[in-house]
């Protein structure tokens, strides 16, 4: 596990991006898991806040996929 103190306009995304190299799989949302209360910031992230990065787990649920939709014929 590791610890992150945030800079001038940090944002999660990129930040998980950085340390677990996508963005897939819904890591995103399973670092603000780890990190209650951090969805309160907004998007981009005020300084000097600390996030924990834990190790990735080797697997998480992948997101529903959605049936093709057409809008127009």
């Amino acid at each position: 596990m590791s610890t992150y103190i945030t800079k001038m306009f940090d944002r999660l995304d990129r930040i998980c991006y950085a340390r677990y190299g996508n963005t897939t799989n819904q890591i995103v949302e399973w670092v603000i898991e780890q990190n209650p209360g951090i969805e309160l910031y907004g998007i981009v992230l005020p300084l000097g806040i600390t996030i924990n990065l834990p190790d990735a787990p080797k697997t998480l649920d992948a997101p529903p996929v959605l049936k093709q939709v057409f809008l127009w014929k």
